[in-house]
């Protein structure tokens, strides 16, 4: 291969440093610069004009330093943790919907046979069935969130036509679990009222007869130095155990509401037997003209009647308590309804005490009535017997 000379290199130079040159003419010229001296040295200049026109190339950035580094690293745990949590609280928001409306549809389903109808009857039931003239009034209850079933009630009292607040009933159920408080005003409630068994006064010897008979003097001379102007709460017994139709027509022409009856359920007399009154907690089982009005067929009950429809209602109460026992055993220990349903509807129901409220005056008349034993004086209050036109309640 013939080499190219100075001159023909010249003709070929521009278009070599450009790269135009077609393959046979760049191996010409490289085959030229091989031997050339000259043309090497014209090469080099070329190239370092050249270079000067290229912009440098920017020097890499020094790498940060260990405190920039940290703050790096400090600030991308902080977004990571924030990311994190915003997770979370949307999790809990949507979580929390969703359980509100599970909880609803647990406790809501069912109409009248739902959790949230039965479970307020049951306990107001329980209560007022074994605490005599207390009953569970004005409240509500609520489904919550995370599975949770709440209940609040007002525990009251009546004296005269007037009902005292006692207290609280506040109930909390999860996942069925459920849990009952009663919370009184003062911290504690304090009963007077008690009954005795018919057939405890023939066990008595003569000196237990004359502490019984001193004992019941003091309530009638309390009733006695009472102001006329006042009304009374009063228990007493009965000498035998009645029919409510036999007890209305015993009592009838006194000016007194009976506001609770204690009724023979089967396990009475042997708590009696042990030597016991009978009284809140302790055997005492019985029922309100309101209660009764709950669970009778009829809407509506006379004051002063309808004994056998209330006696079925009494009856009827205890099978539903017994429905649902493992709510009534979160209020009364040891409830035993089966036992008791057996012996009532063997025996009938049957009432051997009272509870009645009136003006105090007419209240001590009971002191010679013949079948009217061991008395027991409850709440007094000043006159409120009668039907005010309008009353309100704030809280």
């Amino acid at each position: 291969m013939t080499t190219y000379s100075c001159k023909e290199i010249d003709e070929l130079w521009d278009r070599y440093l450009d790269g135009s040159c077609t393959p046979e003419e760049e191996q010409q010229v490289e085959a030229h610069l091989e031997h050339c001296p000259a043309c090497q040295q014209r090469l080099e200049q070329a190239l370092a004009a050249q270079a000067a026109l290229v912009p440098p190339v920017p020097p890499e950035p020094a790498p940060p330093s260990g405190g920039e580094q940290q703050r790096w690293m400090r600030r991308a745990k902080w977004r990571n943790r924030l990311g994190t949590v915003f997770n979370l609280f949307c999790a809990f928001i949507l979580f929390s919907i969703v359980s509100g409306i599970i909880t609803g549809l647990l406790y809501g389903l069912g109409g009248s046979d739902s959790t949230m109808n039965r479970l307020p009857k049951v306990i107001s039931a329980a209560v007022g069935m074994t605490t005599p003239n207390v009953n569970v009034n004005s409240g509500g209850i609520n489904s919550g969130f995370y599975f949770n079933l709440s209940m609040d009630y007002s525990l009251t009292k009546r004296v005269g036509y007037r009902d005292q607040i006692l207290g609280r009933l506040q109930g909390d159920m999860r996942f069925h679990l459920l849990q009952v408080n009663r919370e009184w005003s003062g911290g504690a409630y304090q009963s007077n009222l008690f009954f005795e068994y018919p057939t405890v006064g023939e066990e008595l010897n003569e000196e237990q007869r004359q502490y019984a008979s001193e004992s019941d003097g003091e309530v009638w001379h309390a009733l006695e130095m009472l102001p006329e102007g006042t009304v009374s709460e009063l228990a007493f017994s009965l000498d035998a155990l009645y029919s409510l139709q036999e007890i209305y027509d015993l009592f009838e022409g006194y000016d007194m509401d009976i506001v609770w009856y204690a009724f023979d359920t089967g396990d009475e007399e042997r708590v009696a037997n042990l030597g016991s009154y009978l009284y809140d907690g302790n055997g005492l089982w019985g029922m309100s003209d309101r209660l009764m009005l709950e669970y009778a067929d009829n809407n509506s009950l006379q004051v002063w009647g309808d004994g056998p429809a209330k006696e079925q209602a009494f009856l009827r109460a205890l099978e539903d308590l017994q429905q649902n026992e493992r709510w009534v055993r979160k209020v009364v220990r040891q409830p035993q309804l089966q036992e008791r349903i057996d012996y009532v509807s063997e025996h009938g129901v049957r009432s051997y005490g009272l509870i009645v409220t009136g003006p105090t005056k007419e209240l001590l008349k009971l002191s010679e009535h013949p079948h009217v034993t061991r008395p027991a004086l409850g709440e007094t209050d000043w006159w409120n017997w009668y039907q005010p036109n309008f009353s309100s309640v704030q809280y």
